[in-house]
């Protein structure tokens, strides 16, 4: 079965599973709205009507870039690619409030040597008018309809498609993504979560991320069940539509960033989940972000009385470096391990968990164990040895998941893919740049290698310090900080970036009126919390606050915030700007 690639099952499954459903797509996000489905036979004449067309093209074997509006045209035209032999770009369309919406895409562009665009038929006739401004031609998908594929068969060796990272420590790079490293991680996948072809799974990721692409347009080819897709704008303005679809098609499977558990627990309604039958739900990955304890037991607390289970959640670790798993596996019957440790040794890059009668200082959640033919290790990032289990260190991957390589960047490639440990030499590894440890075969992530803060010889965890400062009582919208450095005079001084809540601004600020509270004492003391909660939870003192528009610190496609690309913008005065209190000593 290994030496099958992805298009071969999705012949097979054509034949074997024709009628089955292979995707649905929720038109609006409800389950009462305009559906789209397709059975595997339908998926496999749409898809070779897009590969006859590209071949008739002359694009196979060349980069075709994909565009696409959340629905099945994106489905089809990326398994045509792949009949096709020309290489998939799934990118996301370009932001139309930005102040250069093609400048995304025309970087990637020329990243990956595109000279097509496709997208949807609707969205190329509106924007025909931007398109001519374009150096790559952008083309309408096709409406053909095939019969059968007779073009040359893929290699395991060939690359299949490029995953663009997401942007999270600097530019995006593609991920020249292997038919071998497919169906690799497609298994560790099945492994992790149990698939079974009869248990339905559903997302709202974007359709070009990793977690959609792999585990909901590849996975159902690969394992034959049902996928059910919706718009994560669907999702973001109505998330209990998530949660109604899981109870209506009885879904068994789901994933999505900690944001997603976050975001639903906090704004579903109690009144919104009558009816809710969550008892089908048998896994809810959790990964693409630091998984938070707080928010699961947030998630369990609010939805256990409609069936869901503790033990139906599963911390997972993955990248697109590793196409998309990692680590994940775990028991199905109990709930995820967390560790309690000791915040102070974490400075110093040391493991202590705590005894019970200890105080909890930082609570970390275990992501598993890795999947089949796949090795994590905890490296020292300066003196490239192993650490052992009670040491925090780069973690360092093995396994035939990871491709090897950015495309057309062998300088960066080299960096990342091709670690050696200095006492054996032996590698290749994926340097991930996460830090962690492994206990007892399990990983666990503590935080970024270049986001890591260090003052005054300590070391600090960014997603930490953003934690206190949302639970602070500032005026912060819900996951949107950023805790950053500013050297000063070969000081490093701590920065806090904080998009404002403008639904607790004073009335005057809102409405014109004059409250009673001044807009001075208002950004006083919402500058006094944080640095009140910074100070007694790290022990810091803070350079600057600066608090910014709502919805202005654009984040990663799995909702990561952007730390370098801040910093950047706030060195160089970019940032919109509400109120900022920076001081010439620390505050």
């Amino acid at each position: 079965m290994i030496n099958l690639t992805i298009t071969d099952f999705l012949k097979e499954r054509a034949t074997r599973n024709a009628d089955d459903l292979a995707f649905r797509f929720l038109g609006n996000g409800e389950v009462d709205g305009p559906i789209t489905e397709w059975t595997f036979s339908e998926l496999y004449r749409q898809s070779v009507g897009v590969a006859e067309d590209l071949t008739e093209q002359g694009l196979a074997g060349a980069s075709v870039m994909l565009a696409f509006p959340p629905g099945l045209d994106l489905v089809k035209a990326f398994y045509g690619c792949l009949l096709a032999g020309a290489r998939a770009v799934p990118v996301p369309l370009p932001n139309p409030n930005s102040k250069n919406p093609l400048g995304k895409i025309l970087k990637t562009a020329g990243a990956c040597g595109a000279s097509t665009v496709l997208t949807s038929s609707d969205l190329a006739a509106m924007v025909a008018a931007i398109a001519s401004q374009l150096p790559v031609c952008l083309r309408a998908v096709t409406d053909r309809i095939g019969s059968d594929w007779s073009g040359p068969p893929a290699e395991m060796d060939t690359v299949a498609y490029l995953q663009f990272t997401s942007g999270s420590t600097g530019h995006p790079k593609g991920v020249a993504i292997k038919h071998a490293n497919i169906v690799s991680n497609l298994r560790v996948m099945g492994q992790m979560l149990r698939i079974k072809s009869t248990q339905p799974a559903i997302v709202w990721a974007p359709h070009y991320h990793d977690l959609c692409l792999v585990g909901h347009i590849l996975g159902p080819v690969y394992y034959g069940f049902e996928s059910t897709l919706m718009s994560p704008m669907d999702f973001l303005i109505k998330p209990v539509r998530w949660l109604r679809a899981i109870s209506h098609y009885k879904i068994a499977n789901t994933a999505c960033p900690n944001f997603g558990y976050e975001y639903s627990a906090r704004r579903i309604k109690s009144e919104e989940c009558k009816g809710l039958d969550l008892s089908h739900w048998l896994v809810a990955g959790n990964g693409g972000e630091p998984v938070l304890p707080q928010t699961m037991e947030k998630f369990i607390k609010k939805f256990e009385p409609y069936g869901f289970r503790p033990q139906t959640f599963m911390p997972c670790y993955g990248m697109a470096e590793s196409v998309l798993f990692v680590a994940g596996m775990k028991s199905l019957s109990e709930p995820p391990k967390v560790l309690r440790l000791s915040a102070a040794d974490l400075e110093i890059h040391s493991v202590r968990i705590l005894a019970e009668n200890e105080p909890a200082e930082r609570s970390v959640v275990s992501c598993g164990k890795p999947g089949y033919g796949h090795r994590i290790i905890a490296v020292d990032p300066m003196t490239l040895t192993p650490c052992n289990s009670n040491q925090v260190g780069e973690l360092w991957v093995q396994g035939p998941s990871v491709p090897g390589e950015y495309w057309g960047l062998p300088e960066e490639s080299a960096a990342t893919f091709k670690g050696h440990l200095a006492d054996t030499n032996e590698g290749p590894f994926l340097r991930t740049g996460d830090l962690g440890f492994v206990a007892d075969g399990e990983v666990y992530i503590t935080g970024r290698l270049k986001d890591l803060i260090i003052i005054a010889g300590r070391n600090h965890y960014p997603g930490d310090i953003e934690l206190t400062v949302q639970e602070s009582g500032a005026p912060v919208r819900p996951g949107a900080c950023a805790a950053i450095s500013e050297r000063i005079d070969g000081v490093e001084e701590l920065v806090i970036i904080a998009e404002v809540d403008d639904r607790k601004l004073p009335v005057q600020a809102n409405s014109g009126g004059t409250g009673a509270e001044s807009m001075d004492e208002f950004w006083a003391a919402a500058v006094k919390n944080i640095q009140g909660a910074v100070s007694a939870g790290h022990g810091l003192s803070l350079r600057s606050v600066v608090f910014v528009e709502p919805r202005s610190l654009e984040k990663t496609s799995s909702g990561k915030p952007r730390r370098r690309y801040y910093h950047e913008l706030y060195l160089k005065g970019k940032l919109a700007v509400v109120h900022e209190k920076r001081s010439p000593q620390t505050i």
